[in-house]
């Protein structure tokens, strides 16, 4: 097992709205990329950040029909996927002292929507129905994966996939 690269960065990425929405919450910048997979071999399918120290960026998604992926430093990508626009916000936010994710749902639609998460360490799996214009919070430690999270959510014809580790500044050996 070796170790992984020490890193200080704290910074969140989500699909909200009609954009991706980077947020650096630390003062080390961030280097970015994001792939829009249904323009492949076109100029508009990569695209290069910098997020700076305490700045916020927004790039723009076609939410009719979309398939983006992020990687940042040190395993860090997420996806967001759909062939409608989404009926449901997803946010996941880290708390770096606690060793934790939150994974917050939010029904913005007029009907209940089937949700479907899971955990891709533990294998937890969890299939619920959310209420019109209600909200859920899902939250999970990460003592046990050493920081590491790789989690999944599905509703309808959409997906997001959150994949990291918290840098918390204190070096951890990878498990996988």
């Amino acid at each position: 097992m070796k170790s992984s690269i020490l890193l200080h960065h704290n910074y969140d990425v989500n699909l909200k709205n009609n954009k991706i929405v980077m947020t650096n919450l630390k003062d080390t910048a961030v280097p970015l990329i994001i792939y829009n997979k249904n323009k492949f071999n076109t100029k508009e399918y990569y695209f290069s950040y910098e997020l700076d120290s305490n700045d916020e960026i927004s790039h723009f998604v076609d939410i009719k029909s979309y398939n983006y992926e992020v990687i940042g430093p040190n395993g860090f990508g997420r996806k967001f996927k759909g062939s409608t626009p989404p009926e449901l916000e997803v946010i996941l936010s880290n708390s770096v002292s606690k060793n934790e994710v939150d994974i917050i749902l939010v029904n913005i639609s007029e009907s209940t929507l089937n949700i479907n998460f899971k955990n891709q360490y533990d294998g937890d799996k969890k299939d619920f129905n959310l209420n019109a214009t209600l909200r859920e919070k899902i939250n999970i430690n990460l003592d046990k994966t050493k920081g590491w999270y790789d989690l999944k959510i599905k509703s309808n014809n959409n997906s997001w996939h959150f994949a990291g580790r918290i840098e918390s500044g204190k070096a951890v050996k990878n498990i996988n």
